[in-house]
Order: C-alpha cells, then sequence, then structure tokens
C-alpha cells in the first residue's frame, strides 16, 4: 500500500490535497484525476496544451494565507483594521495567491458575495498613483485633472459605496522605488483607507516589502508578516509533486514522490516553487515527445527547456 494525496478539483485550475490510500497497482482512474484520465487517448497537442495549463495547488502555506484572508472577509469590523504581508522570494508563487484569493470573491453577479478589490502595486510609487489604480479597478478611472485629495475622498466614497472587505496589494515592494517623500504618501495613503473605512489589508511582496511597512511604527503595529518557505526535499515537496502528477496526462506512473525524484526538484528549483513547476512541466512535455511517457529521474535534470513545438502541432494520437 502507498499513500498518495487525493486531488478535489474546486475548478478547472484550483487543487486540494487530502490524504487518501490507494493500492500499488491502481488503475488510470485511481491514479490520475478524472479529468486528466480523460485525456490519455487525445492527441499529443492536446495533452501537451493540458500540461502547459496552470494549476493551482493548494499545499500547507497557500492554505494557511487563505484561511487568514477568510477572516479578513468575514470577521465584523473592527475599529482597529489589521493588515498581513506575505513575503516570498520571487517565484514563489505570490501573484498567483493573490490572484486566487481575489477570485474566491470575485462573484460580481452575486449581490450577497462579498466585495475584495485586488490591485497590482508594480511600478506604483505614490498614494496618487495608488489611488487612481484602485478607482481604475472599481471602474470610475481616474482624470488627469484629479488632485491626491479629489482622489482620496472618491476611494473613499467607492470603496464605502462597494463594501468593500479585503484590499489585496500584489507587488507592494515597488513602494520603495520612489523618492522617500513618495513612499511616506503612499503608506499614509494605505493607512488612511485602515483608520477611515477599517478596511484589512492583505500584501503582497519580497522581503523588502516587510522592511517598508516596519518603517511606519502605526503600519508597523497593525501588520503581521507571513515569509511564505523556500521549498525543500520534504514531505511538503513529495506531497506537492504527488499531487501535481495526478494532473499529468502521462500514459505511465512516473512516481514524482519518490525520493530520488524530490531531491532532483529540489536541486533544479533551489528552494523556488516557480522553477519547480516550470521543471515538471518540461518533464512532462519531453516525456511525450520521447514517447516514454513518464519522468524520469534523467529527464528532470536534463530538462532546462522545453523540447521541440512540433509537439504543439501533432494531431494524431501516438502509439
Amino acid at each position: 500500500m502507498s499513500s498518495t494525496p487525493e486531488v478535489t478539483l474546486k475548478s478547472e485550475k484550483d487543487v486540494e490535497i487530502r490524504s487518501e490510500t490507494l493500492t500499488a497497482g491502481a488503475n488510470h482512474q485511481n491514479r490520475l484525476h478524472a479529468s486528466t484520465a480523460n485525456l490519455l487517448d487525445a492527441a499529443n497537442d492536446v495533452r501537451a496544451k493540458a500540461i502547459i495549463e496552470d494549476r493551482e495547488i493548494l499545499y500547507p502555506a497557500l492554505k494557511e494565507v487563505m484561511n487568514e484572508a477568510q477572516w479578513m472577509v468575514y470577521e465584523p469590523r473592527q475599529t482597529r483594521a489589521r493588515g498581513l504581508i506575505v513575503c516570498a522570494d520571487r517565484g514563489n508563487g505570490k501573484t498567483s495567491l493573490a490572484r486566487l484569493v481575489h477570485r474566491r470573491y470575485s462573484d460580481y453577479d452575486r449581490s450577497d458575495a462579498p466585495c475584495v478589490l485586488k490591485i497590482s502595486m508594480s511600478g506604483s510609487r505614490d498614494a496618487r498613483s495608488v489611488y487612481g489604480r484602485i478607482m481604475e479597478e472599481l471602474g470610475s478611472p481616474a482624470r488627469i485633472s484629479h488632485r491626491l485629495s479629489d482622489r482620496e475622498l472618491l476611494v473613499q466614497r467607492l470603496l464605502r459605496d462597494a463594501d468593500c472587505r479585503l484590499l489585496v496589494l500584489d507587488e507592494v515592494q515597488d513602494i520603495l522605488q520612489g523618492s522617500e517623500r513618495e513612499q511616506l504618501r503612499a503608506l499614509e495613503g494605505i493607512k488612511l483607507l485602515m483608520n477611515e473605512l477599517s478596511i484589512h489589508i492583505l500584501a503582497f511582496g519580497t522581503d523588502r516589502a516587510g522592511h517598508g511597512f516596519k518603517s511606519d511604527p502605526h503600519l508597523a503595529a497593525r501588520f503581521s508578516e507571513f515569509a511564505m518557505p523556500s521549498w525543500k526535499p520534504d514531505g511538503t515537496l513529495a506531497n506537492f509533486l504527488v499531487t501535481y502528477e495526478r494532473l499529468l496526462p502521462l500514459r505511465k506512473p512516473s512516481n514524482l514522490g519518490s525520493p530520488d525524484k524530490v531531491a532532483a526538484f529540489a536541486k533544479v528549483g533551489k528552494g523556488v516553487l516557480g522553477n519547480i513547476v516550470a521543471r515538471i512541466k518540461n518533464a512532462a512535455l519531453a516525456a511525450i515527445a520521447d514517447g516514454s511517457e513518464c519522468i524520469t529521474a534523467d529527464l528532470i535534470m536534463k530538462s532546462v527547456t522545453r523540447p521541440s513545438a512540433d509537439l504543439l502541432s501533432k494531431r494524431g494520437k501516438s502509439e
């Protein structure tokens, strides 16, 4: 008997891990997620496109942040709004996590759905541009003639009318690229929204982002920091790889959770989730291209780039 996580496809791209025991001789229906098993007889180009598709797997650290976001959205409003800064190296899933949080609460067709607003702070260095992006996201583009004070009042009114429960800020480290005066104004703008509207803030950025928020004593007192861990050859990575394998339409088992393959992915990934996922995709595509139909340790180490793009144009089924 071997222990393999069960994959629950919450949407086409959202996967959660749950433990379930499967027999070693499991068939394709047990080895693969049902939607993936249905692709095994498909043409190579169809399987290749399925491999390239982005997936979101709810590993422990990600679920911890999602749980905190849920508290922020649904807990009663408080006079003292709070914030969380999620810090991680580039490529370790910050932006994907920000999008996942937003997608969970972005059903604008439901009148009872909570309002969660997400903006990117990329290239945004002052309060004026931050307010402009919030207005754009709420369907009220800022005018060039709007002064900072005009935008400040409009943003407060728009967020209050939308009953916004949570403001998600991605790439917040970019605030630090501005001058000291611009940084101060941007941070004061965030603090104003928390004070006036009692809106919780969920921010995502690199380690530098945490330093920026700590420079303001009021924000430092309100924000806690969560560091996304680096990926190591441990049980968390093994579970992630086993789960991801269930989404790869390969005709033979790859046993990605085996110690040698976990170690190989940890080595090529250098602790960064984006590197690991890119190597999974490259190796899976190579396994289709060379006809082996499974990911070997050798393929993991060699698949720095993808195989020939001719794979995308092969319409016939491989033998």
